[in-house]
């Protein structure tokens, strides 16, 4: 009995590990050189790792270990879309907003909501009539 709950505890780990180690796979990273905004927050120019775990793959992480910043932002998936290793970004005069993540891995690839924050952005380029949402597009590494 001993044997078959060590049998039990050993496999349990392998899987809990196996998990942690696809997770892993969902992970790019990019150098950006402006500040922006994700979910109401404003981040600076930084090197960001952005990834899903396998059991969220609607929740995105956006993290920059050496200024110890860690976001979190629900997405929509964009199974099949055109995979070329990017970040988009919507600029409305100085202020930039993350728009899309495009990978040839099609588990990171997603959307972000668009923000009050950009709706008012938006809104304000207009107003001052200057030409708005230009999409801005950053390699990923």
């Amino acid at each position: 009995m001993k044997n078959l709950t060590a049998i039990a505890l050993f496999v349990a780990a392998g899987i809990a590990t196996a998990g942690s180690a696809l997770a892993q796979d969902h992970k790019v990273t990019a150098n950006v050189p402006f500040s922006f905004t994700v979910n109401g927050r404003t981040l600076p120019a930084g090197h960001y790792t952005l990834g899903s775990e396998v059991n969220t793959p609607r929740m995105l992480t956006i993290s920059d270990r050496e200024k110890g910043i860690a976001v979190m932002a629900i997405t929509v998936p964009d199974y099949g879309a055109s995979a070329d290793n990017k970040l988009v970004f919507h600029r409305y005069g100085g202020q930039y907003f993350l728009s899309e993540v495009r990978t040839t891995n099609e588990a990171t690839t997603c959307h972000l909501p668009t923000s009050k924050q950009e709706k008012w952005a938006k809104s304000q380029t207009q107003e001052a009539s200057v030409p708005d949402n230009h999409e801005v597009l950053i390699a990923l590494n």
